[in-house]
């Protein structure tokens, strides 16, 4: 009972959460979903029926999630205001990993004015190189960031997508000046991770050439600068976009591994290893926000694998997610890197037994996990998906099927060039050559499949209604599967069953 009363109680959160982002309801909402969460519990104190109690939770976590919300800093400070549309210029420091694309580099600026602070995107010259931490001087246009149309007839919300970083006015085309050093002891750390990442990408261009250095740098330190738009739109196209963007999958690679190499030991230090190497991986990334949910989501999948607690690991990710919004909860409306990941765990925690079966005929059990994880993350993502961007990959499945097998080999293969490209810059080349074979092969199998006649199709925009229908419709399969499978195994273990 205690734990369907949470689960209530995180799902309450959220609807307050996604209920408040687009709609505040202001103090009379709030004072309505007050009264309502304690007049249940005062209904269930005399009647005692869990139906007024659970009703009662979920009033309370909608108005835990609003409150939540309220607290969030969703404008531009009014004295920033009269700013927009001039030319300014603003003093202030780097708060967030240089995202360095083709021909600019894209910089989040915390500048403070007499009245309060506020994030910036600054968009300015590939020169000077900018690390995390440093206090620069910006001038240029200031602007509001827009929305703009995508394929399908959809619209990407772009200033809600940066409003949940806080940052509310864009500075293209600025001219920069780094003007001090970091400071302060959190600071210095966190900007030599991030200094570490970017020493990496450039010692993996130096043992390796364009743009095989570029998906090494997306496969084991989450950078995809160099990819081009035309190859990243064909990773996109063949559904394999989520190898070069640190995703959950390429962290859990990292942490199988170890467990693996641990598994003379109990499962318990072999987990606690593992989690340990995640986190110095997510660290040695650059403790972005991507890669900590990353880092998060892989953790928890791979607990529920190492431990086959499938009910377990559904409650850590619950927490997980919840403790994600409490440290911002606009991620869950608008970011959909959160969203696609926390949907995608959830497919592996719950849909991978599932699939398995299905594939039972695959006498290999590696190939066996590789498809059935890869049908269930893909079966969940999938109506997000859709809605999201519109692009129904054809090839995905088989694009999969035959990249994922290598690539463990070619993240351990890439760190060797990485590592070359550090100690032995003239012959790295050379030591890098069997990573460059792999990675060859993942942009051969990545560049034929997006290529090929209707690998995708673009599917009209649709009302979200489609997908709430859609993931019902899932989770009433998935409940029917796990009864059936509990009825049908009288002896099996209720703790990787319950749902």
């Amino acid at each position: 009972m205690t734990d369907r009363l949470l689960f209530i109680g995180v799902v309450g959160f959220a609807l307050g959460i996604l209920w408040y982002s687009f709609a505040e309801f202001g103090l009379a909402g709030i004072s309505y979903a007050l009264f309502l969460s304690a007049l249940f519990f005062v209904l269930w104190e005399f009647k005692k029926e869990t139906t007024y109690l659970a009703i009662g939770v979920l009033a309370l976590g909608v108005l835990l999630g609003a409150l939540r919300t309220e607290l969030v800093s969703k404008n531009l400070p009014s004295e920033f205001e009269s700013f927009i549309g001039s030319e300014r210029t603003f003093e202030g420091k780097v708060v967030a990993d240089p995202d360095i694309r083709e021909n600019s580099q894209r910089l989040t600026v915390e500048v403070t004015g007499a009245e309060g602070k506020t994030n910036v995107l600054v968009v300015a010259p590939l020169f000077p190189h900018v690390s995390y931490g440093e206090r620069v001087q910006v001038t240029g246009l200031l602007t509001r960031p827009e929305p703009f149309e995508t394929t399908g007839g959809r619209v990407f919300r772009y200033d809600q997508f940066l409003a949940k970083d806080g940052i509310f006015t864009v500075m293209e085309k600025a001219h920069l000046e780094v003007v001090g050093p970091r400071s302060g002891y959190m600071t210095e750390v966190r900007g030599a991770l991030s200094d570490f990442k970017f020493e990496g990408l450039h010692a993996l261009a130096v043992a390796l050439p364009e743009p095989q250095a570029s998906l090494a740098g997306g496969l084991i330190l989450g950078g995809k600068q160099g990819l081009g738009k035309e190859l990243l739109q064909d990773f996109i196209t063949s559904g394999l976009v989520h190898i070069v963007v640190l995703s959950g999958y390429n962290v859990m690679i990292v942490a199988e591994a170890v467990f693996r190499v641990f598994s003379f030991l109990s499962k318990q230090w072999a987990a606690g290893f593992a989690v340990a190497t995640i986190l110095s991986f997510v660290l040695a990334a650059g403790a972005g926000a991507a890669s900590i949910r990353a880092g998060i989501m892989a953790a928890i999948a791979l607990y529920g694998r190492a431990s086959g607690r499938t009910y377990d690991a559904f409650r850590a990710l619950l927490l997980a997610g919840f403790l994600m919004l409490l440290w911002n909860p606009l991620i869950l409306a608008f970011d959909p890197g959160f969203q696609l990941s926390f949907v995608a765990t959830l497919g592996l925690i719950l849909g991978a037994p599932i699939t398995e079966r299905w594939f039972a005929f695959v006498r290999m059990k590696f190939l066996r996990e590789i498809i059935s994880s890869t049908v269930a993350a893909q079966i969940a993502v999938l109506p997000l998906l859709l809605y999201q961007n519109g692009l129904l990959s054809l090839v995905a499945l088989p694009a999969n099927i035959l990249v994922l097998p290598v690539v463990p080999l070619a993240m351990l293969l890439s760190a060797v060039a990485g590592v070359a490209g550090f100690a032995l810059p003239t012959i790295a080349p050379v030591i890098g050559f069997p990573a460059y074979a792999v990675l060859l092969y993942i942009i051969g199998v990545v560049e034929i499949a997006a290529k090929l006649p209707l690998s995708a199709v673009s599917i009209p925009a649709f009302p979200f209604v489609f997908v709430a229908l859609s993931y019902a419709l899932l989770g009433y399969f998935v409940f029917r599967s796990y009864r059936a499978y509990a009825s049908a195994s009288p002896k099996h273990d209720k703790t990787k069953t319950a749902t």
